[in-house]
């Protein structure tokens, strides 16, 4: 897998999240791809993916996804520092640092990590108490 391609399926993740796009969303990944998030267990395949897509679009009706770098492997697996600000339809503003690994195969997504201080972002959602 090229760089050029990994780059572009990275930037068309992002640009499709950042725009509400899901159709677009899940044709990224392929057909059993696994999407890891923190505190879940895996979610397996596009029909589960795109479910999980549409609570968290719904969760957050203002949102950015600041990709900020780009690192690729040899195998064109990427990693992506990214800065999210959104506000949650509760009115909640959160604002956090994440990362995300993409494992990609035959041009597709087969598997995406996503890392973030989840405590941190239960804190601000109000799901922990405050420190």
């Amino acid at each position: 897998m090229s760089m050029h391609v990994s780059k572009q399926l990275a930037h068309a993740y992002f640009d499709a999240i950042n725009n509400t796009r899901l159709d677009e969303l899940v044709q990224l990944f392929a057909e059993d791809a696994e999407l890891h998030f923190p505190l879940m267990d895996p979610i397996v395949g596009r029909a589960a993916i795109r479910q999980f897509y549409e609570g968290v679009l719904q969760f957050y009706p203002k949102r950015f996804d600041d990709a900020r770098r780009f690192f690729f492997s040899q195998d064109g697996d990427v990693a992506v520092e990214i800065h999210f600000e959104g506000v949650t339809a509760t009115g909640k503003e959160v604002v956090f640092d994440a990362v995300d690994l993409f494992t990609i195969r035959g041009g597709r997504i087969y598997k995406l990590q996503i890392f973030y201080d989840s405590a941190k972002v239960m804190e601000m959602i109000g799901t922990l108490p405050q420190r």
